[in-house]
């Protein structure tokens, strides 16, 4: 007779080996039918993924939503444009969007680049009212949409505020076409500035308006009702019929405080940019750069290029053509382009900007712009001279 004995030390082992196996396994099998859920998932609707991984879908990436400085520029561009509190915006809704063109898809009027945008379309609120912005990727531009139902002037009011432009421009109405018109809210002098008047801090709604006859066009501000039509003598009289700018769109940016004036020859096939500047203390230099030096201008130099003065005027000659900015209402140009067929097909156009206005112009087309926009050429053509 045998007699076996067994080992319990290798029953033990064998079973611990066994039940690792086992669990192995069992977490292999439960890996493998998670991945692939997973992978169905991702072939189904939104719906259908949620209910199958609500954690996963609910995680949203940095690039899925604007970031916090996108927001605080629409937050602060809309403060100021519409003089709402900035602490009672708040985020409604946003979306990844591509614009057709460098004007965010809107302004068709304006020259703008044909290039895809990408930006965001964002929503704000302040409990009362809702507004919609569109930006591009960082909110370097951005434009808020006009409200669908706010936008266009209502019939009678166009038509009302025709016949009393006819009969003070002494023209048939039926040579009057409404060129372009924007949302507006006026001061007690109606946004027509004059120098040394004082206006009355009051919120008029209304529209700025151009106006284009046979030979010429005009520029006006009414009120909501068209009770009150005001001329702007300054931008009107010009035998191009100008259109609307917006200050935030402007490649140039804004000048630095101790910038009295400054004009910025731009466009053109050599894509050269020459800007010429009036500072405070009376220098008046010339600064020229190339396509291959960035593509923002400011008073700060880019590297390598050096201004050349062109001459140095006294306090009194700074004073003076300041005065002559403020005779010729220079401020009442703001955001209006006198631009061409020209200026599409590349040939230069000119910003000028002083007194914290901007205002941009064909000089192809110098002799028909505004009067008073001729004058400001003028002086500050022969600021250069010796």
């Amino acid at each position: 007779m045998f007699r076996y004995r067994l080992n319990l030390k290798k029953v033990y082992s064998s079973q611990r080996l066994l039940t690792l196996a086992l669990l192995s396994a069992v977490l292999v099998n439960g890996y493998l039918g998670q991945a692939a859920a997973l992978a169905v998932s991702a072939k189904q609707p939104a719906s259908l993924r949620s209910a199958i991984s609500p954690v996963e879908v609910s995680q949203t990436r940095p690039a899925d939503r604007p970031s916090r400085q996108i927001i605080r520029r629409v937050r602060l561009d809309l403060s100021e444009r519409f003089n709402v509190p900035q602490q009672s915006l708040k985020l409604v809704n946003f979306s990844r969007e591509t614009w057709s063109n460098g004007c965010l898809g809107l302004a068709p009027n304006e020259r703008c680049t044909s290039a895809l945008v990408e930006g965001w379309r964002i929503e704000m609120t302040d409990g009362q009212q809702n507004w919609v912005y569109r930006t591009d990727l960082t909110a370097q531009v951005l434009r808020p949409e006009p409200p669908v139902d706010e936008a266009a002037i209502p019939a009678d009011v166009s038509e009302m505020v025709l016949a009393a432009i006819a009969k003070q421009v002494r023209v048939p109405v039926a040579t009057l076409r409404i060129a372009e018109s924007k949302l507006a809210t006026w001061d007690g002098c109606m946004g027509i500035y004059e120098p040394g008047r004082f206006c009355t801090q009051i919120a008029i709604s209304g529209w700025q308006m151009i106006v284009a006859g046979a030979k010429q066009s005009w520029v006006y501000h009414i009120s909501e009702d068209g009770d009150r039509i005001t001329q702007n003598t300054t931008a009107s009289g010009s035998g191009l019929v100008p259109t609307f700018a917006t200050a935030d769109e402007s490649p140039f940016g804004q000048p630095e405080p101790n910038i009295v004036f400054r004009s910025i020859e731009a466009g053109g096939l050599a894509g050269r940019v020459t800007e010429r500047v009036l500072t405070d203390d009376g220098t008046l230099y010339r600064q020229v750069r190339q396509p291959n030096q960035g593509q923002a201008i400011s008073s700060r130099y880019p590297q390598g290029v050096a201004p050349v003065i062109e001459k140095r005027l006294s306090k009194s000659q700074v004073q003076q053509f300041q005065k002559l900015l403020e005779d010729q209402r220079f401020p009442n140009l703001n955001n209006l382009r006198y631009l061409s067929d020209a200026a599409f097909a590349d040939y230069p156009t000119m910003t000028l900007q002083g007194l914290g206005r901007s205002v941009e112009y064909i000089d192809l087309e110098v002799e028909r712009l505004p009067v008073a926009l001729r004058s400001v050429i003028q002086a500050w053509n022969r600021l250069g001279l010796n």
